[in-house]
């Protein structure tokens, strides 16, 4: 708590209100705290958890002056600063939480739910230099938080450190397999760099997590195909016609993968549906050329 001293009189009535609000009387307790902030202002306990009491309440704009009043009447203090951010937080106004934890962590609060409160809120504020400052702070506490390493990957993948997100990312997925995000951006990171046999290897079990999931079916599809995986290929890239049957390149890699198994009328058909939705697009023209070749060999 606060280090100001008070009247016993304040004392008397915060306690009580501490008794109400423990309780859920909070009528009762908006009162009681309102009593003693009459009788000591600047008592910082009291607008704290008068602060709590409206946010209880389900009222956030008190309760937001409340904490910040406290604040004031002890800037050192960093409860109501936590109580801010977190406020802020579960209202979904995450650059104002991110820059109340900040403040919080930066008066030397170390509480790791808050920390990682605060790397939630950069993270969905997209502060990637936030999110991974505060992560290195957490994870050199505890290594075992699969949600820390997983937003420790995504930004270092986001901001172009791909070996390192490689790396946070696995960790993750280690911590925890059913991870479906990671799974997925290990997938694109390998896919990107043509990796595809290990692109393959976190797609696949991504989509028995989740299958309805269209450009991950797209790309475990194309990525099977390019390592020679027709057979597996085919039903992934048939899914995703289905699911995306106005993109032309789906269409086009069915056909290569059908093509490859012998089936070239059926081939001559996707590429003839890719070139009909965009004309401009060259692979599917060339894979006819291809296909209408085989098909007059005798």
């Amino acid at each position: 708590m606060s280090s100001h001293a008070t009247s016993d009189e304040a004392m008397a009535l915060y306690t009580r209100g501490e008794r109400f609000h423990r309780f859920k009387e909070f009528a009762a307790a908006e009162e009681t705290l309102r009593a003693a902030l009459k009788i000591d202002p600047s008592f910082a306990p009291g607008w704290d958890l008068l602060g709590s009491v409206y946010q209880a309440m389900g009222q956030a704009e008190r309760a937001r002056a409340s904490f910040t009043e406290a604040s004031g009447k002890d800037p050192a203090w960093t409860v109501p600063i936590e109580h801010v951010g977190l406020l802020e937080y579960s209202l979904e106004c995450h650059k104002d939480a991110v820059k109340a934890l900040k403040k919080y962590m930066k008066l030397g609060g170390c509480d790791q739910s808050v920390l990682l409160t605060l790397a939630r809120a950069a993270f969905e504020a997209g502060d990637c230099t936030t999110v991974l400052s505060v992560t290195s702070k957490i994870l050199a506490n505890d290594e075992e938080l699969y949600e820390v390493w997983e937003m420790r990957g995504l930004c270092q993948a986001m901001t172009g450190r791909l070996n390192a997100a490689s790396v946070s990312l696995n960790m993750a997925i280690s911590l925890n397999p059913d991870s479906v995000e990671a799974l997925n951006k290990v997938g694109d990171l390998c896919y990107e760099v043509a990796n595809y046999m290990r692109a393959v290897d976190f797609y696949g079990p991504s989509l028995t997590k989740n299958p309805g999931q269209p450009r991950i079916i797209f790309r475990h599809g194309t990525a099977l195909w390019f390592v020679g995986r027709w057979s597996e290929a085919i039903p992934f890239l048939e899914n995703y016609t289905e699911l995306a049957p106005a993109d032309p390149k789906g269409w086009n890699n069915l056909g290569v993968v059908i093509r490859e198994k012998g089936l070239v009328k059926r081939a001559l058909e996707c590429f003839t549906k890719a070139q009909r939705i965009d004309p401009s697009l060259e692979p599917p023209r060339r894979n006819m050329e291809t296909a209408t070749d085989k098909q007059a060999i005798p």
